[in-house]
């Protein structure tokens, strides 16, 4: 898996470690293969996860919104976060 395929605003679930099948969006990249994470829960946007990109399955669902709002370099709020984890996790949008 690339850089390349991930997306900021893309969710993505933990396969290793303690949080496994935890549900992340991410934030941000650093150095070569890892993420910033967030669920704005456990993990708010101003102290993400950092997590290597071979311990997450990239799911299909994108937070466009919040990945506009990031790209243009604006904070968005731990609550913006959870709500639009919880909408694109919904069962009808999985």
């Amino acid at each position: 898996m690339s850089l390349r395929r991930i997306e900021i605003g893309q969710l993505v679930k933990s396969v290793a470690g303690r949080d496994t099948d935890h549900i992340y969006m991410v934030i941000g990249f650093i150095e070569p293969n890892y993420v910033l994470l967030t669920d704005g829960k456990e993990r708010s946007a101003a102290k993400p996860k950092k997590k290597n990109i071979r311990h997450i399955n990239v799911l299909n669902s994108i937070a466009k919104d919040v990945a506009e709002t990031l790209k243009t370099g604006a904070q968005v709020t731990d609550e913006d976060i959870r709500r639009t984890i919880t909408s694109l996790c919904a069962p009808d949008n999985m």
